[in-house]
């Protein structure tokens, strides 16, 4: 078994096709069914069921293609990373997340006071299909494979204008209020999530990703939404609102700091230490 037969099997399941494959990675055909076989015989497992020019991918081969799969995107991050950590002077940190947050505003205050000769770059794209170098990801579960530091974990409140003033609200009256949902996020996902496993299903009337203009709306009573405890702080004026726990224990979200394995530079070791205090820093 060799990366040779990995990227031909690879490219294969990717277009079903031997012809296709082949002309892709510029091979001969024979080739390709050649190290399909051999790969086939030394695993000693059918990896595709073939029907005339058809082929199906077997369980085998599904599970196969799964792990070699993200072996590969394992080398290429292993590559990208070992020309970014090519001398501890590089002076470029790239943090990539699915969704942003108001913690960026800060983010890029602290690390700019302390390192100033620190460029710093945000990349926004969905987190496990991204080829891209980065150094840090932001993430709401702990990304399998990666060094994984709980960054921040908050409460989310359920928010309405000042008049209302109760310190708790029970989960079956938030079926009774109109409700301002985030577009689609993760946030907004997580939220969905954690109605749909009370059986809540909230009278949503807006849908916005302007997290201003969603506290302004509920300041003057339009309706109500939730609310991070601590990450919206940054950028977001809640004084003009009032916030509730949600049903006796409330409920909580969690933001990672995930970064690959392998050597850190003393830059990021730094701003790792730089985020993690200034999160931690939060809830004091």
């Amino acid at each position: 078994m060799n990366l040779t037969q990995m990227k031909y099997f690879t490219e294969v399941v990717k277009t079903m096709n031997m012809t296709k494959a082949a002309n892709k990675l510029r091979v001969a055909q024979p080739s390709i069914s050649r190290s399909i076989r051999e790969l086939e015989n030394e695993l000693g497992v059918l990896l595709f069921i073939r029907q005339g020019k058809k082929l199906i991918l077997t369980a085998q081969g599904n599970y196969f293609f799964t792990v070699v799969n993200s072996s590969f995107n394992q080398l290429r991050m292993a590559k990208e990373n070992v020309k970014a950590i090519n001398s501890l002077d590089n002076k470029n940190i790239t943090i990539k997340m699915c969704e942003t947050t108001p913690l960026l505003v800060s983010f890029l205050k602290i690390i700019h006071d302390k390192y100033p000769q620190i460029n710093l770059q945000f990349i926004q794209s969905k987190i496990d299909t991204d080829p891209r170098h980065y150094d840090f990801q932001l993430v709401s579960l702990p990304v399998p494979e990666q060094n994984n530091k709980l960054l921040l974990s908050e409460e989310i409140f359920l928010a309405t204008s000042k008049e209302n003033s109760q310190p708790t609200f029970q989960l079956e009256k938030i079926n009774q209020l109109p409700l301002i949902e985030m577009n689609a996020s993760p946030f907004a996902d997580f939220i969905r999530r954690f109605l749909s496993a009370q059986r809540i299903n909230p009278q949503v009337v807006l849908r916005t990703g302007d997290r201003n203009l969603m506290i302004n709306l509920v300041a003057q009573g339009y309706a109500s939404c939730f609310v991070p405890e601590l990450s919206w702080n940054c950028t977001t004026n809640l004084e003009k609102i009032s916030l509730h726990k949600i049903g006796k224990n409330g409920f909580h979200r969690k933001i990672y700091l995930s970064y690959p394995y392998g050597p850190r530079t003393s830059i990021q070791e730094q701003i790792a230490i730089l985020l993690l205090n200034y999160c931690h820093s939060l809830k004091n």
